[in-house]
């Protein structure tokens, strides 16, 4: 970015400074609004844009970082930097939205979500449409119960051979996450006798439920989220 640009940023978030909270809230509709009613941007205007959204989001009350979350949560030309930022609040009232449904944040992106944040965070990653193994690895490692159990039981995220191989062994002492892994269509077939015995007598009807699986499971690459 030139320094003119950088420039022009920085002055730009010392005025806001300035402003009411209903004030940058009206700005940050309209800076939204504007970029999603334009098309080909160059390199430069778009790197301004974005310094001055991020700029934007740095002074932003948490009412209007509620807005701000809700409208880029579906959006899937918002820029990726600018929902990155919103995605690692700590308030999981502002980033829930984006890490539960934006579509413009890729697996890097929510690797290091879950890697840097809490529970609350990872419950929300857990959840979305389409999650895959090389994300659901890493709430299957840092997760709690609950963020483990909502993994298991989304049917749109997928799971590694090696995240099944922990979700099993976790399975032997927690009734709910032996039942949502008994649901699963996907569970690799060299790994059912395990879920059997990790079941044991009091799961045994969760570990009956469990469809023909359908083999050993590829890992994932390094893709952007699936969607």
């Amino acid at each position: 970015m030139s320094p003119d640009a950088e420039s022009l940023i920085a002055q730009f978030g010392l005025a806001l400074g300035r402003l009411s909270s209903t004030d940058q809230l009206a700005i940050q509709r309209q800076m939204i609004d504007f970029f999603l009613a334009s098309r080909g941007y160059s390199e430069r205007q778009l790197a301004v844009f974005i310094g001055i959204m991020c700029a934007l989001i740095d002074g932003l009350d948490r009412r209007a970082l509620l807005d701000l979350s809700d409208r880029l949560a579906t959006l899937d030309v918002a820029p990726n930097d600018v929902v990155c930022r919103i995605a690692m609040n700590d308030d999981i009232a502002v980033a829930g939205p984006v890490l539960e449904k934006s579509n413009v944040l890729t697996d890097d992106n929510l690797v290091n979500v879950a890697k840097s944040k809490g529970q609350d965070h990872m419950a929300a990653i857990a959840i979305r449409a389409h999650v895959s193994d090389l994300v659901t690895d890493v709430l299957i490692e840092r997760g709690g119960p609950e963020v483990i159990r909502r993994a298991v039981a989304n049917v749109g995220a997928r799971l590694s051979e090696l995240g099944f191989v922990r979700v099993i062994r976790g399975a032997k002492d927690d009734e709910a996450l032996a039942a949502a892994l008994g649901l699963r269509q996907d569970i690799p077939s060299e790994l059912m006798p395990f879920l059997k015995l990790a079941a044991g007598p009091g799961h045994s009807g969760a570990a009956a439920a469990a469809p023909q699986p359908r083999g050993p499971r590829m890992s994932s690459g390094n893709r952007p989220a699936q969607r």
